[in-house]
């Protein structure tokens, strides 16, 4: 969590705080992020001109779990799917955009409706020439400058990210404007048409080529390897492997809520409050149980029923005839 806040730290005040938690913690994490270029992991280094503020490859782990099947295939074969793949989602984005009434893009629609609700926190101070002065109203001495003109903020997320930080919504909700004016171009539904306008047009299939004078080329002659085909990429040294402590990410440090009772501190394996339940059900199930028994033997009183099996009789086994043997005397 702390190395989060780190690299979640949009100006380099905020950062070197959370180096100086890190380091207090463990000397050996401090000397090891310290070794890699923030520009790298955190945001207080990035550029302007993405208008991107992601820490993780996301979107490049979706597009590889999509051509999981066609790496497999030749190099042809794989472009050919990998078009395929993309001549649909294009046209796709491209019909879906159509009956969007908005202007933003509805998942920067969200990212800025809770930017607004941040906003209430702190407290806007005009001072001319489209420039504030913000503070906050949780009583810390935090402050920023907000330029709404230059769409600027000290803290380096509204510049990062192209949509008004929380500071800068401070500012447009005092002076009653309008957000979608603040927002960059980049965000926009007539941008997003734009890029979506290409198309990737169809092509013919190998029945439809021209024949060539050159010989075929072959593919090289298939060796089926030892063991499993291997699926998974190949990791660098500092990730973690597949087998050992470092299979799987620790939860040291964070924090569970249950999904029964959704209190904090423990999980629903080991809900308090779902034992009890499910004591006081198992408690009521046999009791109703032992009731429905002893209405039963109260009830009409059974008498033995007569036996029906018939008792065995020895049949004697019938006497064989023996077939008279023809005399070998000679007459």
């Amino acid at each position: 969590m702390m190395m989060w806040k780190a690299a979640k730290a949009t100006y380099v005040q905020d950062w070197e705080r959370r180096m100086k938690e890190i380091q207090q913690v463990d000397q050996g994490a401090y000397n090891h992020l310290m070794e890699i270029p923030a520009k790298y992991w955190s945001k207080f280094r990035f550029n302007y001109f993405p208008r991107v503020d992601t820490l993780v490859n996301n979107m490049c782990e979706c597009f590889n779990s999509v051509i999981v099947e066609a790496r497999e295939k030749p190099i042809v074969s794989m472009l050919e799917d990998i078009r395929v793949y993309l001549m649909n989602r294009w046209s796709d984005n491209r019909q879906s955009i159509v009956t969007y009434a908005r202007e933003i893009l509805p998942k920067i629609n969200k990212k800025i409706e809770r930017e607004f609700d941040k906003g209430g926190e702190w407290l806007a101070i005009y001072v001319g020439r489209d420039k504030y002065e913000v503070s906050s109203s949780q009583g810390n001495r935090a402050k920023f400058v907000v330029d709404l003109n230059l769409h600027e903020c000290s803290c380096r997320k509204f510049q990062l990210t192209g949509y008004p930080c929380e500071h800068a919504m401070s500012c447009i909700r005092k002076m009653c404007l309008d957000v979608k004016n603040y927002v960059n171009k980049c965000y926009r539904k007539e941008t997003y048409v734009d890029c979506y306008q290409h198309v990737i047009y169809p092509l013919n299939g190998p029945n439809l080529w021209s024949r060539t004078e050159n010989d075929d080329v072959l593919p090289p002659v298939f060796r089926k390897p030892i063991g499993r085909p291997k699926l998974r990429r190949n990791k660098t040294g500092d990730e973690p492997r597949n087998n050992g402590p470092l299979s799987k990410l620790s939860r040291t440090g964070q924090q569970q809520k249950c999904s029964y009772c959704f209190a904090l501190g423990h999980n629903k394996r080991t809900c308090p409050i779902k034992r009890k339940m499910e004591a006081v059900a198992k408690k009521q199930n046999a009791t109703a149980q032992a009731k429905k028994g002893a209405k039963k033997g109260a009830g009409t009183t059974r008498t033995p029923k007569p036996n029906k099996i018939p008792a065995k009789t020895t049949i004697e086994p019938a006497t064989r005839l023996q077939p008279k043997r023809k005399s070998s005397t000679q007459v």
